[in-house]
């Protein structure tokens, strides 16, 4: 059975049956340090790794503060049955996280069901990409390490955005094709509730709206839409969209 890791709301490791969680890892520092590891698939160095963790304000003896924390790390693998020194290695200044082959990391498979659901869209397998998709969206719309604020977290919450994003167009796009309208308004109100300068977005909710026949709504959306451009962005919206919503009817 593959190594089954969670990272995106509470973070959980699985193995043949035996899971480990929160309460299980040596405190928020070892959550934070364990996600870093296993989210890039190469070795950081030791001083890489202290800035991403502590920042400008490390604690006293943080060498032997990540030591620590990495030994604790590797005995709480040791406890679902997997060896924590195999996966967490120390070597020449760096430490690296050697996942099993067959690893599942809950953020690489939110971006691998997007993109294939993206590739069944196109290829007219609508069912599989509706599938994906949802896969995709429930992965990407959960937190990553809530409580922490470090240059490269804000890097990843920007790459889950984007496959939350991605994904709840997807679903519209697919409910709009299957006449499902109203699952199609309900999901563009959160699309455009998370990205709130879409075109896309706001485009796919009117149309959604006009069909209905809520023109009102699909006015409202429309208006609001053009005055957060110009107040917030000082732009207008684009000709492709104006000819889109007014092909809509």
């Amino acid at each position: 059975m593959a190594l089954e890791v969670k990272l995106l709301g509470d973070t959980h490791l699985t193995f043949e049956g035996k899971s480990i969680g929160p309460s299980d890892l040596p405190g928020p520092i070892g959550r934070h340090l364990l996600t870093r590891l296993v989210i890039d698939p190469f070795p950081i160095g030791r001083e890489r790794l202290i800035d991403d963790i502590w920042g400008a304000s490390p604690p006293r003896a943080v060498d032997s503060v990540l030591s620590a924390t990495l030994s604790r790390l590797r005995t709480a693998l040791n406890e679902i049955g997997l060896d924590g020194r195999a996966l967490i290695v120390s070597n020449a200044g760096s430490v690296n996280f050697a996942r099993p082959k067959g690893t599942e990391v809950d953020v690489e498979l939110a971006h691998h069901h997007i993109d294939f659901a993206l590739r069944d869209l196109r290829s007219g397998d609508v069912r599989e990409a509706h599938r994906r998709a949802t896969i995709s969206y429930s992965i990407s719309r959960r937190p990553l390490l809530t409580g922490f604020e470090r240059d490269w977290l804000d890097i990843e919450r920007d790459r889950m955005y984007h496959v939350e994003r991605r994904s709840l167009g997807l679903l519209c796009e697919v409910a709009q094709r299957a006449g499902r309208l109203e699952e199609a308004i309900q999901l563009g109100r959160e699309h455009v509730r998370i990205a709130p300068y879409d075109e896309r977005a706001h485009r796919d909710l009117i149309i959604s709206l006009k069909a209905v026949g809520n023109h009102s709504g699909a006015v409202k959306v429309d208006a609001d839409f053009r005055g957060r451009l110009r107040d917030d962005l000082g732009v207008d919206a684009s000709a492709d969209f104006t000819s889109a919503v007014a092909a809509a009817g």
